[in-house]
């Protein structure tokens, strides 16, 4: 079979690689297959095409990605791809919604977070899916996400032993080993289509793959730039910190020529905000950056730049390779080092891979280059390794008693395991058992049923496990189990209604709370607040939790946002990131407390909405006007317009003279307004 002939695909005659005829025949099999190819090698077509037999069938699919932009890419892929032939719907938040979300898609593309969610409500849902796409599967291996694909692939196939699996992958050394623990047939290629010439550069000097001096270099970086710029390509620049990657982008924009310009070019975000106003000057060039402190529109306004060829230079830091398609002509990865923990060590080589990959454009590139500079002989060394051993092999994340705690509740609560055995039996089915010892984690799975039995999470009678109404209500919210046991026991404790600042400072204690790192320098910002809450700093989690608490307070007191990033340390993405946390949080404290503690549930309602608008309680009615946000929210305000019924009197010409509102914009706020205040009487 060399050519699909469909009218699917454009109608086009679609001609197989070898590795995607080897797979597709596997799948017409009705086999899973785990497919271990370079990026831009066409792994999705085999994919997509999985997933247009199950829907010629009338069968449904789930398309399960590790990030929500990448969700979103696949989404609208498949939504072209369907031609109206079948349904394909998308879900990656809302962690507590139950599975009739998505029940009335064919196809529904998720995070795996998502996807593991439906498990804790229903996992018989599974038994209605006929293919499930595991993108990235490599991502098993990953500490943070890993666990939560580990179980889902576990429970489906449980659950569902027919299920077709497509496992892809561009970076997996032991495919071999996943392939047998999935069932599935192993498809390996080292094929690219678009061939990617690897060089190291040590010393001033390009050398190639076969350790030949190819080119010396005469100044810095720019250099090597230039010469990928006047080639007619685009090239990505990897560097190991938010810093670096700005630095290295001002660097270059000051030697950019002008035939590169965009001087109308602007990027949204709020006045004053420091990695925002740097990005303005840079983009101007034809020079971005990249990295986790910008904000979401910050981020999609740089992705898309990139990819029309607007913006021809884009530094990164290297969790841009594994997140949505980005390629460019040529890679540079300037730093193979990473500072953790007090010292500094080489990435892994499957990080470096991952961001090799992105070097060379299907469609439009002969051929892509990469470039590794080496700044130390180990360092060379390191690379050398690279091209010779490939990746670090991929090893289960299982093992830690956070994860088995989150998944022991959540089989007991929907109804999976009954018992200790089913449950022994269930984690002897994981990767983490396939790869370690079956019954290995029986002493950890002991103490977790005991922890869940002693804090009223479950009961154990007769030898069967059953789960109380607080374990249901924690698994359904998709939280740790010790967060609820710290927002019930802050709540139990509570004589009265809790201080907003106690009640963040304890939302920020939680295991699912990611906390900023505290240095020497944030000995004033936390000096005072362990008094004014009336309790003592223990160790160094303590510190780190203040310190959230501190910058989510100064959110929702409406500090504006370059000042919470000065004073704080952070950009505009992290404050995003510790509110959509802080929200998700506060609706499960409020969830909780309307179980148990009625009386508080009202006041953390308030807090998880101040925490999504961050915003006072004062304009809480005008932010939910469609085009009105805190900024515009708090000068309405100040101008007198304090309700609903004030800005739906008044007239454009008033509403616009405030600074960010014009003519067109005050005509539809004012009509909001009226359309808000007629809903609700």
């Amino acid at each position: 079979m060399e050519i699909i002939r469909s009218h699917y695909f454009g109608g086009q005659e679609i001609k197989l690689y070898e590795h995607q005829e080897r797979a597709i025949e596997e799948i017409q099999k009705g086999k899973s297959v785990l497919v271990s190819v370079p990026t831009a090698s066409g792994k999705s077509l085999i994919a997509y095409y999985a997933i247009l037999q199950a829907s010629q069938k009338g069968l449904k699919s789930m398309y399960i990605c590790p990030l929500k932009a990448l969700a979103r890419e696949k989404y609208e892929e498949l939504r072209d791809l369907s031609e109206g032939k079948f349904s394909v719907g998308i879900s990656t938040g809302d962690l507590d919604s139950g599975t009739d979300v998505i029940s009335r898609y064919d196809v529904i593309v998720c995070t795996s977070e998502k996807a593991d969610s439906l498990m804790h409500h229903n996992p018989d849902y599974f038994d209605e899916i006929a293919v499930m796409v595991v993108d990235e599967v490599h991502n098993v291996g990953d500490p943070t996400r890993g666990p939560t694909l580990e179980v889902i692939c576990t429970i489906s196939r449980m659950v569902n032993p027919d299920l077709q699996i497509v496992g892809l992958s561009a970076t997996l050394q032991n495919a071999n080993v996943i392939g047998e623990w999935l069932n599935a047939t192993v498809i390996r290629s080292d094929f690219r289509p678009v061939p990617l010439e690897k060089n190291i550069v040590f010393k001033d000097k390009i050398i190639n793959e076969d350790m030949e001096e190819i080119r010396k270099l005469k100044r810095d970086i720019y250099e090597l730039v230039s010469m990928i710029l006047d080639d007619g390509g685009q090239v990505l620049i990897f560097l190991n910190t938010r810093k670096r990657t700005e630095k290295f982008a001002m660097d270059i924009a000051t030697q950019m020529d002008s035939r590169y310009s965009h001087p109308d070019l602007d990027v949204p975000g709020e006045e004053n905000e420091r990695a925002i106003e740097m990005l303005r000057k840079t983009v101007v060039h034809g020079v971005a950056f990249h990295h986790a402190g910008l904000n979401m529109k910050a981020r999609s306004f740089v992705e898309e730049g990139f990819k029309n060829g607007i913006i021809k230079v884009l530094t990164a830091t290297p969790t841009l390779a594994a997140g949505i398609n980005l390629p460019a002509r040529a890679v540079i990865i300037r730093d193979i080092t990473r500072f953790s923990d007090g010292y500094s060590s080489f990435i892994p080589n499957m990080e470096i891979e991952q961001m090799l990959g992105r070097a060379g454009r299907p469609k439009y590139d002969k051929y892509g280059t990469a470039y590794i500079y080496c700044q130390s002989p180990a360092a060379r060394e390191k690379v050398e390794d690279l091209f010779t051993n490939g990746v670090e092999p991929v090893n289960s994340a299982m093992g830690k008693e956070k994860v088995i705690r989150f998944n022991t509740l959540a089989l007991i609560s929907n109804g999976f395991c009954n018992t200790r055995e089913q449950i022994y039996h269930f984690f002897d089915t994981t990767l983490y058992a396939y790869q370690n010892k079956k019954g290995e984690l029986r002493d950890d799975i002991d103490h977790v049923i005991d922890y869940l039995n002693n804090y009223g999470f479950i009961k154990e009678r007769s030898g069967f496990l059953e789960s109380e109404r607080l374990g249901k209500i924690t698994s359904d919210l998709y939280i740790d189990p010790e967060t609820a046991q710290i927002i019930l026991d802050m709540l139990e404790s509570s004589e009265s209604e809790p201080d907003p600042l106690l009640v963040l400072y304890n939302l920020c204690k939680t295991p699912d709370m990611m906390t900023l790192y505290v240095n020497r320098n944030d000995q004033d910002i936390l000096s005072g607040i362990f008094d004014y809450l009336g309790i003592e700093a223990e160790d160094e989690d303590d510190l780190k939790a203040a310190k959230t608490a501190l910058l989510l307070k100064a959110w929702i007191d409406e500090v504006p946002i370059y000042e919470i990033e000065e004073k704080y340390n952070v950009g505009s993405g992290d404050i995003e990131g510790r509110v959509s946390t802080g929200e998700w949080i506060c609706m499960a404290a409020s969830r909780i407390a309307a179980e148990f503690k009625r009386e508080y549930a009202h006041s953390l309602d308030v807090l998880s909405l101040r925490i999504r608008e961050g915003v006072k309680e004062d304009i809480m009615k005008l932010i939910t006007i469609p085009g009105v946000g805190r900024v515009r929210a708090r000068r309405m305000y100040t101008a007198g317009l304090k309700t609903l019924q004030d800005v739906a009197e008044t007239s454009p010409e008033r509403l616009s003279t405030l600074r960010g509102i014009s003519t067109t914009l005050a005509v539809n706020i004012i009509r909001n307004a009226k359309s808000i205040g007629e809903r609700i009487g």
